[in-house]
């Protein structure tokens, strides 16, 4: 028990230190192919430490390392891949266009 609450405490939290989170809806992604297009656009950029696709939602979870996040760089590779950025997040605050029309 004392080694989990000190894992809890003082070991997670160094885990995420560091790390910006971001998640974003593509318009336009239909198939696997085009999650792979955007997934291989992403990982050239050599700040993002995690790429997380989930093709039933069109959504991305990323993470950069702290400081890093560039909007127009991400923007860029999204569209490199043929795609659209709909929504952006970035530590948990949209910063980016409207979820009015996100289906749920």
């Amino acid at each position: 028990m004392k080694k989990f609450l000190f894992f809890l405490f003082f070991i997670l939290p160094l885990i995420t230190i560091g790390q910006d989170k971001v998640k974003f809806t593509a318009g336009g992604v239909t198939c696997s192919m085009c999650s792979k297009a955007i997934h291989e656009s992403l990982s050239n950029d050599k700040f993002i430490q995690k790429i997380k696709p989930n093709l039933k939602t069109q959504e991305w979870d990323l993470e950069y390392k702290k400081d890093e996040f560039k909007f127009e760089t991400l923007k860029k590779r999204v569209e490199d891949a043929g795609f659209s950025i709909i929504t952006l997040y970035f530590n948990g605050k949209l910063i980016f266009g409207n979820t009015r029309n996100k289906k749920n």
